[in-house]
């Protein structure tokens, strides 16, 4: 290896830990709430609609952040438009600890989700861009497994415990503090990626065109089911441990914990395994797992161990399908230079109905018919994951040139 290519490859590796890690603070403060949201609730006084608002909140400007960040990165840089938005999350997260009723949280959340969304359509084209193609798909994948990992894995253990020794309030400003060290060094490290980008008029039709492809349409719907099971599961869990199944609240994160830990670990090797096998059978599989373990984590009456066991199998299946279809597909499936705007646009359709719509729709369920009712609607998502996904189109660059050898030779 040269040492110009050896340079390449050590900046590639420290941008893509620091976008990890930053990815990994977006998921402390999005999936973090629920679990504390008992306390909150309690505080505040909220029913579960309302609580299921603090999630739809972020999620409307999440949606427009998402689709609009992408598209302006892809004309004046990423680097330009990803550090400023880093930096407002920090702002956003801290002030989480400062609020005192259900509407003043409900409005930083609401501004949270600005710098939320830029951070996903950005960072994952900064991705695409600075990393080498082979390794593309497995890079995208490990920047999701933060969201999962540090989110999903280490918030139930790291929000509970500070939670239960500090109180709910201090939570959000010590994760605020971390983050800004990484969005520090990542203002140090950063450069912008060498594409040729050009400065013109703005066109916001060039991103809505996207959507005329078959594919890109299926991807959508699949963002909305995937981040569906992602945010309700998320939200009501750890509530249907503690008031439907009566653990304590360090037991309930313990077992949620799983969820997350096993998540990271799917979110590696489902997309590894989905560069060998394919994204449509890997897919599938996943998606059917998935919504047959929670169905029986929900339905079993199982223990302490075996809730972790199912719970862990579910996350794995679910969370690493979650890079391939929101992530991986669609920048296969666009050009170099719309992949930003791809990004931004399916996943300001997934947004809007798995992060905003549904949620609120779970929220009137679990008033109206309990918590177990709730925690059915991810099932449901699974399944329109598992139904779509053999309608979209092979992009798996292996199975591809495997499928155009074959005809030449035919």
């Amino acid at each position: 290896m040269t040492t110009s290519a050896a340079r390449s490859r050590a900046y590639e590796s420290v941008l893509l830990t620091l976008l990890v890690l930053l990815w990994g603070s977006v998921g402390l403060n999005r999936i973090g709430l629920g679990f504390i949201l008992p306390q909150i609730k309690g505080e505040f006084g909220m029913p579960n609609w309302q609580a299921s608002l603090l999630i739809s909140g972020t999620s409307i400007t999440w949606a427009f952040a998402s689709w609009a960040g992408g598209w302006i990165s892809d004309r004046y840089g990423r680097r330009r438009v990803l550090l400023p938005a880093a930096a407002f999350i920090c702002v956003m997260t801290a002030a989480m600890g400062g609020t005192w009723s259900f509407l003043s949280m409900f409005l930083v959340r609401d501004l949270l989700g600005i710098g939320d969304g830029i951070g996903w359509s950005v960072g994952e084209a900064t991705i695409s861009e600075e990393v080498a193609p082979q390794r593309r798909a497995m890079s995208q994948a490990l920047f999701t497994a933060g969201y999962t990992l540090i989110g999903a894995g280490g918030g139930a253990i790291i929000i509970t415990s500070l939670a239960a020794h500090l109180g709910w309030r201090w939570a959000f400003p010590l994760i605020a503090a971390a983050t800004m060290l990484v969005v520090i060094a990542l203002a140090l490290v950063m450069r912008e990626p060498p594409v040729h980008r050009e400065h013109r008029a703005a066109d916001w039709r060039a991103a809505t065109r996207l959507l005329r492809s078959p594919s890109l349409v299926l991807l959508s719907i699949m963002g909305c089911a995937v981040l569906s099971w992602l945010q309700i599961f998320a939200l009501f869990d750890h509530s249907f441990l503690v008031e439907t199944r009566h653990f304590n609240p360090i037991d309930a994160g313990s077992i949620a914990s799983c969820w997350g830990f096993a998540g990271a670990i799917g979110s590696v090797l489902l997309p590894l395994a989905s560069d060998y096998q394919g994204r449509r059978p890997v897919v599938l599989a996943s998606a059917v797992v998935c919504a047959a373990s929670l169905a029986v984590y929900l339905f079993g009456g199982f223990d302490k161990t075996m809730l972790q066991l199912l719970l862990g199998l579910s996350g794995f299946c679910g969370f690493g399908l979650l890079p391939i279809v929101l992530a991986t597909c669609v920048s296969e499936c666009a050009g170099e230079d719309e992949r930003g705007s791809a990004l931004g646009v399916t996943n300001f359709f997934g947004v809007i109905i798995g992060t905003t719509l549904m949620p609120i729709a779970a929220g009137l369920v679990a008033d109206g018919f309990g918590l177990v009712a709730t925690l059915c609607l991810p099932i449901a998502a699974q399944l329109v994951v598992a139904g779509c996904i053999l309608a979209v189109t092979e992009t798996a660059p292996r199975i591809v040139a495997r499928a155009s050898d074959a005809r030449q030779t035919a």
